[in-house]
């Protein structure tokens, strides 16, 4: 005798069945499948997120705390480096996991390891192109192996030129010559960085990549998902269109075995949507462009034409290496900074600095 397959609610009382095909059924079986990884996909990339906001909340309060009640009591200083060691480790965890488990998603769409394949090249990428998510990486196997990961902190240039720098007045730093005790430390990725390593921001910029490519990530499933929630939609219509009057319990069901039931109901995958909305474009703290602000495209334009290095053409408007860098990430550079710049190399379309013969002029 063959399988029976319907559509039905599992509870208790009465109840529409609705016969459907097997193909109808596997279908079905299939969209959870999907739609299960999908949000499983969105959720990690959640946690990574809560883990990041929670080390920002928590630096910021530091800062603030530094600001308003200053101590310099070792007590308090030590304290503040645990605090800051415990909060890199979550984040170095949680970048972990995300790019461990991600490769393992979605294994349910043909062909087989399509999609660990298109994961892995994303995130190769980021570590081509980021020598921060490069750092961060080999930061976190340090942690796990050998040591913790901040070794102190200290004022920061940005809070005395930044009204609002005290949200970052305190420089948590890696100390380079510490790290290099460490012999499986990959010589290659600490000569990019300085003696002194802001391990914040590098975890800002790391996971800011990492926003990046699960955006890639997700367009690349993108038809996939919608198809298995269309799925899904038309059986609860088809359903609700025989009759039903509610879908409560609604499941795809093989005739005499319960075990093989699959669940048809959308509100767990309504969660799925509502972090694709919130999430819909890579963790940028920064502020947003205004027309009058220069395009990072011109920002590096001005200073190869200038023949600068990032460091040569900081030094010429009086701020930190680190600041042009991330001008040229899409940090806003203020107008007046840009103009500034354009006069000192002598690269301003219609006017030039003169060098006064006395202090008198």
């Amino acid at each position: 005798m063959a399988d029976k397959y319907v559509l039905e609610q599992r509870i208790l009382g009465p109840r529409l069945t609705l016969e459907i095909t097997e193909k109808r059924y596997s279908e079905l079986a299939h969209a959870r499948e999907v739609l299960t990884d999908a949000s499983a996909f969105e959720q990690r990339y959640e946690l990574l997120l809560g883990n990041f906001i929670s080390m920002e909340l928590a630096f910021t309060e530091i800062c603030l705390r530094v600001k308003v009640e200053p101590q310099f009591r070792y007590p308090e200083m030590a304290e503040t480096i645990r605090q800051a060691n415990r909060h890199i480790v979550n984040i170095l965890t949680a970048m972990r996991g995300y790019a461990d488990q991600v490769r393992q998603d979605f294994k349910c769409l043909d062909p087989h390891r399509w999609f660990s394949s298109i994961a892995k090249t994303e995130l190769a990428k980021v570590f081509e192109r980021s020598p921060d998510y490069r750092f961060m990486c080999e930061l976190r196997n340090h942690v796990q192996h050998k040591a913790t990961a901040i070794h102190g902190f200290e004022g920061a240039n940005a809070a005395s030129v930044d009204p609002n720098g005290w949200v970052e007045m305190i420089k948590f730093y890696a100390s380079k010559a510490s790290l290099n005790e460490d012999r499986d430390f990959k010589t290659r990725i600490l000569d990019e960085q300085p003696e002194k390593i802001d391990v914040r921001r590098r975890a800002r910029l790391s996971v800011q990549e990492l926003g990046v490519a699960h955006l890639a990530l997700r367009d690349a499933v993108a038809e996939p998902v919608a198809r298995a929630r269309s799925v899904f939609e038309s059986a609860i219509r088809d359903y609700k269109k025989h009759g039903a009057e509610s879908v409560i319990g609604l499941c795809a069901r093989r005739s005499g075995d319960a075990d093989a039931d699959v669940p048809v109901l959308l509100d767990w995958d309504d969660v799925r949507l509502q972090l694709v909305e919130k999430n819909d474009r890579p963790p940028q703290l920064w502020p947003r462009h205004t027309h009058r602000e220069p395009k990072t495209e011109q920002i590096v334009a001005l200073r190869e034409k200038a023949q600068h290095s990032p460091a040569q053409a900081a030094s010429v408007v009086f701020v930190p290496k680190e600041r042009w860098e991330e001008y040229e990430r899409g940090l806003p550079m203020p107008e007046g900074l840009f103009i500034l710049y354009q006069l000192q190399v002598g690269l301003h379309p219609t006017h030039r600095l003169q060098q006064l013969d006395s202090a008198d002029g």
